[in-house]
């Protein structure tokens, strides 16, 4: 049995942003359901986590990017379930391309390489109790997923904060006040990770992020975002990257931290 599970995907149109390229939501969103389904496959469906009152969520998660897939492309996404960790439950993903497509030919190296990832990174998962909102512990609810040791070019992930850019470093700063939307709800009833990122290209001004491809990506899920509240988002350019980090105002918490590096 191989020590992983993988999918292929064509990007279609509704992946995409006016660039013919993958939106940063929708491939975490493509990301997120691929490792639930994987872990279906491992045996854990939603009998003994959904309909039990336990959601999978996303705690941390960071990417590297050597290219974003574009419009019609066909992509494979590999996954690695690896050892749990206390909480966490880390998987480490890779993503190839099968397929080179008339708008990216003229910007590729070497169109016919497919033997080397375009995009690599680790997330760490954790299961919420649906009632208290609260960490439920896998021991606790009998959870359990044989996972594999992680291949060697994997990197881990430490649960700490990702800390903000230097000041020194700083080029530009801004900040805006927004409310969460039912839209961006998911089934879990919060906002959905991968809007988190839909929130952060449109603090980007226009006539830079149309000139951007990101190279990768880091995010930190602090405390969820439900309907209806009301986020305060500080973000801040550096020569290399756009920072975000976003507060809950009305029950003053942090709710997440976010990086896209270009």
């Amino acid at each position: 049995m191989a020590d992983y599970f993988e999918k292929k995907i064509n990007i279609e149109s509704r992946y995409v942003n006016r660039k013919r390229v993958l939106r940063n939501s929708v491939l975490f969103q493509l990301l997120q359901e691929l490792t639930v389904e994987a872990t279906e496959k491992a045996g854990v469906t939603r009998d003994f986590t959904l309909d039990r009152g336990l959601l999978w969520i996303i705690a941390k998660q960071s990417f590297e990017v050597v290219r974003m897939p574009s419009y019609d492309e066909t992509i494979t996404m590999r996954i690695y379930p690896m050892k749990t960790m206390h909480i966490f439950f880390p998987r480490y993903i890779e993503i190839f391309s099968e397929g080179i497509t008339r708008y990216e030919k003229d910007s590729l190296n070497d169109p016919k390489d497919n033997s080397s990832p375009i995009i690599t990174g680790t997330s760490l998962w954790l299961l919420m109790d649906e009632k208290d909102r609260s960490i439920a512990f896998p021991e606790k609810s009998g959870i359990r997923i044989e996972g594999a040791a992680a291949p060697k070019r994997a990197v881990s992930l430490k649960a700490v904060m990702l800390p903000a850019p230097d000041s020194s470093e700083v080029i530009f700063s801004g900040s805006r006040e927004l409310t969460a939307g039912w839209s961006l709800s998911d089934m879990n009833g919060h906002l959905n990770n991968s809007r988190y990122f839909d929130i952060a290209d449109d603090l980007i001004p226009l006539d830079e992020i149309e000139t951007l491809s990101p190279k990768g990506f880091q995010a930190d899920y602090i405390n969820e975002i439900l309907p209806g509240d009301r986020l305060f988002v500080e973000y801040q350019k550096t020569a290399e990257a756009w920072y975000f980090r976003g507060d809950l105002v009305d029950k003053e918490k942090p709710a997440f931290r976010l990086k896209i590096s270009y």
